[in-house]
């Protein structure tokens, strides 16, 4: 009886290890910073994942301009 419930045991605590805890449930993307100039020319950043909250964050933030040079999330 001890053995089965070290076994039983075992099996839970290896499966809570193994199983990710939130990232079957949140959605989760891909963003890279884009930066366009006044004459139109864009330059990409490296794409970056992102999940649940920080995702949301990303593709609701609004353009940002500063000095006629534009940034804002462009997400996948």
């Amino acid at each position: 009886m001890k053995k089965r419930n070290i076994v039983i045991a075992a099996v839970v605590v290896l499966a809570m290890g193994v199983l990710p805890a939130c990232d079957i449930i949140e959605e989760c993307g891909t963003c890279e910073l884009v930066t366009e100039d006044a004459d139109g020319n864009k330059t990409y950043g490296t794409p970056l994942p992102f999940c649940g909250d920080d995702l949301t964050d990303k593709e609701n933030a609004p353009p940002v301009t500063i000095n006629g040079i534009t940034t804002y999330w462009n997400c996948y």
